[in-house]
């Protein structure tokens, strides 16, 4: 049985999105609720602050993958980098 933490939820704190949650730090996975724009939560195995909803929104069609095996990117004036080890996307 995995670790259950229970969350005190005001109801204006409300939609949440429910999902599977991954660290980008040391790859644990698990179930996770957070409210809707939340980008970055606590691994509850590593305690950093890398944990994100692996699939928050999905829609339809081609997804673009790191070579890290990153799907969330970080737009810049610059381009589209990756924050998980910040290599520069090219080819998109």
């Amino acid at each position: 049985m995995g670790l259950v933490i229970q969350l005190k939820i005001k109801e204006e704190e409300s939609p949440h999105l429910c999902g599977e949650a991954v660290c980008m730090e040391c790859g644990h996975q698990c179930v996770q609720v957070c409210p809707v724009g939340v980008m970055w939560s606590e691994c509850p195995k590593c305690h950093q602050i890398k944990m994100h909803m692996k699939y928050p929104v999905q829609r339809e069609g081609m997804e673009w993958t790191c070579s890290c095996g990153n799907t969330l990117f970080r737009i810049a004036q610059e381009g589209i980098y990756c924050p998980n080890c910040g290599e520069w996307q090219y080819g998109y």
